[in-house]
């Protein structure tokens, strides 16, 4: 099965992209933040990262460079 990585600060969004990313056949995984994202990126590898630019901590630009 093909894993996806949700990272967002927004629970709301983050359980709207993972129904539908479920619904298309996809594993997923979610992060609240930057800094958790880049970590459970490296760990899971995931197949697919949707990430949300603006969030505190670590923005999505930061986290993109350093996955």
């Amino acid at each position: 099965m093909k894993k996806a990585l949700v990272i967002g600060d927004n629970p709301y969004m983050l359980d709207v992209l993972s129904q539908h990313l479920e619904t298309a056949g996809f594993s997923v995984i979610s992060a609240k933040n930057g800094k958790q994202g880049v970590t459970k990126a490296i760990k899971e590898n995931p197949h697919l990262i949707l990430i949300d630019i603006l969030m505190p901590e670590m923005d999505g630009l930061i986290a993109t460079r350093n996955i």
